[in-house]
């Protein structure tokens, strides 16, 4: 049965102690090859040969040698070394015997003409705002690695006594307010961590701060956590996390295209007018700058839950430190380079699956984005390969590697936005992998519907180390009988396509101990010697991918499942029911109830029936099928958007105005309890209602075909 099933274009598959043999036996054993999801028993087959053959052609050696050149230089977006990635990246694609197009934009990116954080009493302090450099890397002594700075802070100079407000969130806020301290008038500084950077500077100045600054806590990712780097993963005293302030969790456009695409001729708002940016200077620090501001810090101790990593003992303020904040940016439009391949498919070229990644960085990036763009250009490769022997899918793959992600997940917006319409009509889903391996802790979030394939697809690929199912590792780390997926909110580019269309997505990758996020370190040598020593997870995470990919571009029946859909979202309405007033909700709540149990009646009933449609065998109404299929999930989203941020689209999920990643279930509701605004919060429940409505009908609609 071996020689038979890879026997493949004349070829015969000579065995040999491998990994790579360990991984093509297992793929052929480890499920029941006649129960594949969306598959007849016939196609089940040939899928397998197929997904089999593409996991034996990914390379760790080419994974290595695409990673080594992705890191030579810093490629922040709007430079001229992204441009040469973005044409480094069309090269290979062309070469793999891709189609490729590139889509430029000229979007807003401000670049730092001068960053000053100083102790200006009781004691005199300036900080470096650079990482050190190293004797023995050649990395660290590059001139164009950009300045610790937080892109989109406004230009500011401002001075003024310090407060230390931990994580800067809202309650933070309100503990100090409990304290009887107040922030007005004054700089923050709050250490990175529990939400988004963006969150801290929005929160920050509507207390009434007139400037932030943001530090990495070695309680977070420093020495408190194990060896630093040169010597281990975590984060030295000198690294510096640059980052977005943007407000994400508004919309994910360029800040003067909010909704259009930054085409060369777009329309653009002024600055003054855009309403994701900061309104007061905001500044990264390393945790060897903070320390000396911390220090002089008086007043009361913190809370015990506050207290960071450095060796003393922290205090609140304000003063008697007094600091000095200025920012000053160049503000221009720059161009920004969106790389699209095409492996067309053979039945339903127009139907699209496609998997992104994003090629910018802020200053190597060897794990973030470089692991990623490494394991896309792998499936791309491997794929291509398969391609020119004639093994073609049957559904087009697009790859695709976006430009500025790092400053608020442009490039894939600027996209999305301009093919919006296009997408809604094919795109299948979408396949996110930012940073596909700081370790070897697998880790998902996904929309309910693909749930269920991306765990059948774990159990088809093997851990590296272990040399057992990934399913299976994933499983036991988790302590669950059913690894959990998490929830798709914001913060990397499956924003836009979930988020603003609709599409249905995954976010996925390998973690483990990452002290050097947006840091100068984060670059091969971090990851030769800490994040992926042998280059096997990203080969992983390519084998994952690619055959997740495969799934859904030759599945017969496309595999999503609405009834896990319907399942999941029990539990988070009876939450919404006690999260305000049961007089005030509990109507709507009710409605909701009752369509949420009609819906998962409904997707259990055709998933049954699709089941025996399969086993039948006989597929002449399966396009209309799957076209309706895909079209789901655009019934859960609303053109008018969620009123605080009509960019967001669906109507499930989207990220928390107060977490800027983590995503919330039902946003427009909560936002508008949160507001306290009864009659926002009837109107979104009935957009609700108008859903799962449309929803249940949909899936009705599939049914009545068959």
């Amino acid at each position: 049965m071996l020689k038979d099933i890879f026997r493949f274009q004349g070829q015969a598959w000579r065995p040999s102690f491998c990994l790579t043999c360990v991984l093509v036996a297992f793929t052929l054993f480890s499920n029941d090859t006649f129960g594949m999801r969306g598959f007849t028993a016939e196609n089940a087959v040939t899928q397998k040969e197929y997904e089999t053959t593409f996991q034996k052609l990914v390379s760790v050696e080419r994974c290595q040698h695409k990673l080594r050149y992705l890191t030579e230089e810093p490629h922040l977006a709007g430079t001229e070394n992204s441009r040469k990635i973005a044409e480094y990246l069309r090269d290979e694609f062309q070469a793999y015997g891709l189609k490729v197009q590139v889509y430029e934009y000229k979007v807003y990116l401000p670049y730092p003409l001068e960053v000053r954080v100083e102790l200006v009493s009781p004691t005199q302090y300036v900080a470096v705002g650079k990482e050190a450099s190293w004797e023995w890397d050649k990395d660290s002594y590059e001139t164009e690695i950009v300045a610790g700075y937080n892109a989109y802070s406004p230009d500011g100079d401002v001075t003024a006594d310090l407060v230390y407000v931990n994580k800067g969130l809202p309650e933070d806020y309100q503990t100090l307010s409990e304290y009887g301290i107040s922030v007005n008038g004054k700089i923050c500084i709050a250490r990175y961590g529990g939400s988004y950077r963006g969150v801290k500077a929005k929160v920050a100045g509507d207390n009434g701060a007139i400037g932030l600054i943001l530090y990495s806590d070695p309680i977070d990712d420093g020495y408190m956590r194990g060896d630093v780097y040169p010597r281990g993963p975590w984060r030295s005293a000198d690294a510096i996390q640059r980052g977005t302030v943007k407000y994400i969790f508004q919309h994910a456009s360029d800040p003067l295209t909010p909704g259009w695409a930054a085409t060369e001729d777009a329309e653009r708002i002024p600055i003054s007018e855009a309403t994701d940016l900061p309104k007061i200077p905001v500044a990264p620090l390393a945790y060897r700058d903070a320390e000396p501001l911390l220090k002089a810090l008086a007043g009361p101790n913190v809370p015990s839950e506050w207290q960071g990593g450095l060796p003393f003992a922290y205090h609140i303020g304000p003063g008697p430190a007094k600091v000095r904040l200025k920012v000053r940016c160049e503000h221009s439009t720059r161009p920004i380079y969106n790389v699209i391949a095409t492996l067309e498919g053979t039945e339903y070229p127009d139907q699209w699956v496609i998997l992104g990644n994003h090629h910018d960085a802020w200053v190597y990036g060897a794990a973030d984005p470089g692991s990623g763009t490494t394991a896309l250009l792998e499936v791309a490769q491997s794929l291509g390969e398969l391609a020119k022997s004639g093994m073609r899918p049957k559904r087009s793959i697009i790859f695709a590697a976006w430009d500025a992600e790092e400053f608020g997940i442009l490039g894939s917006t600027e996209w999305v936005e301009e093919l919006k319409a296009t997408l809604q009509q094919k795109a299948i889903a979408y396949l996110n992998v930012d940073m596909a391996a700081t370790g070897k802790r697998f880790y998902v979030s996904a929309i309910p519907s693909l749930r269920g394939l991306i765990r059948e697809v774990t159990q088809s690929v093997i851990d590296p180390e272990t040399l057992k199912p990934i399913y299976e590792i994933w499983k036991t780390r988790q302590g669950k009988a059913i690894p959990q997926v998490g929830n798709l909110g914001s913060g990397s580019d499956h924003s836009p396509f979930i988020g603003h269309a609709g599409i249905p997505a995954v976010s996925m990758g390998f973690s483990g101990p990452y002290g050097v996020y947006h840091a100068m370190q984060d670059n091969f040598y971090w990851m030769q010697h800490f994040g992926d020593p042998t280059f096997q997870y990203q080969a992983a995470m390519a084998r994952i991918w690619g055959t997740l990919a495969l799934q859904l571009a030759n599945a017969d029946i496309l595999p999503f499942d609405y009834e896990t859909y319907a399942t999941d979202l029990m539990t988070p309405l009876k939450l919404l029911q006690n999260s305000g007033s049961k007089s005030k909700i509990a109507e709507g709540v009710g409605k909701l109830d009752a369509l949420l149990t009609e819906w998962q009646q409904a997707a259990d009933s055709l998933h049954k029936e699709l089941s025996k449609y399969l086993a039948a065998g006989n597929l002449s109404a399966a396009g209309e099928i799957n076209q309706r299929l895909y079209q789901l999930e655009r019934k859960l989203t609303t053109e008018a958007g969620l009123p605080l941020r009509p960019w967001f689209k669906h109507l499930i999920y989207a990220p928390g105005l107060n977490t800027g990643y983590a995503a919330i279930i039902f946003p427009g509701v909560l936002d508008a309890l949160a507001h306290g605004d009864d009659a926002a919060v009837h109107a979104e429940i009935d957009k609700l209602i108008i859903a799962f409505t449309q929803m249940v009908r949909g899936i009705n609609e599939i049914r009545r075909i068959l």
